[in-house]
């Protein structure tokens, strides 16, 4: 299975799921995002761009999902499967300037920190799929900003 293929499949299932978590947290029913097509663009050679490029494709998802985050309780698990396939495009390593590295080293920080949060907010014996709980997206919101900006202009 392709990256591309891989990456598709995540969007569309992270779509879905976005709009069970988006219902359950605030009691209303989402939207879905449509997931974004393919580009048959040939991909070029730097490693910086295809960074923020990554990031341009990753962002959306994951501010949808801090939306649903700033509006309430969420469940933790639902997060956590939410940001899963942008954590590993944030992950894929191969930037080369240090900006940029950082950046997307900030992001897969600032998601696991997120995912952390959820687990140690859980009252004890907590359900992560059962019990909701709120939680501090200013972490990743800065994290997003800083991407945002060193990817400026880089795609």
């Amino acid at each position: 299975m392709t990256a591309r293929s891989t990456a598709r499949r995540g969007a569309v299932a992270l779509a879905l799921l976005g709009a069970l978590l988006a219902g359950c947290s605030s009691g209303t029913a989402a939207t879905a995002a449509a997931p974004a097509s393919a580009s048959a663009a040939p991909v070029p050679a730097d490693p910086d761009a295809a960074a923020c490029r990554r990031h341009a494709a990753a962002a959306p998802e994951v501010r949808r999902v801090l939306g649903v985050v700033d509006a309430g309780p969420v469940l933790p698990a639902g997060v956590a499967f939410l940001l899963l396939a942008p954590r590993n495009a944030y992950a894929t390593p191969g930037a080369r300037d240090a900006s940029v590295a950082a950046a997307m080293t900030e992001m897969v920080a600032a998601i696991d920190d997120l995912d952390a949060q959820g687990r140690s907010r859980l009252p004890a014996g907590g359900n992560p799929a059962g019990d909701k709980v709120q939680l501090d997206a200013a972490r990743i919101t800065a994290a997003l900003e800083t991407a945002d900006r060193v990817c400026a202009g880089r795609t």
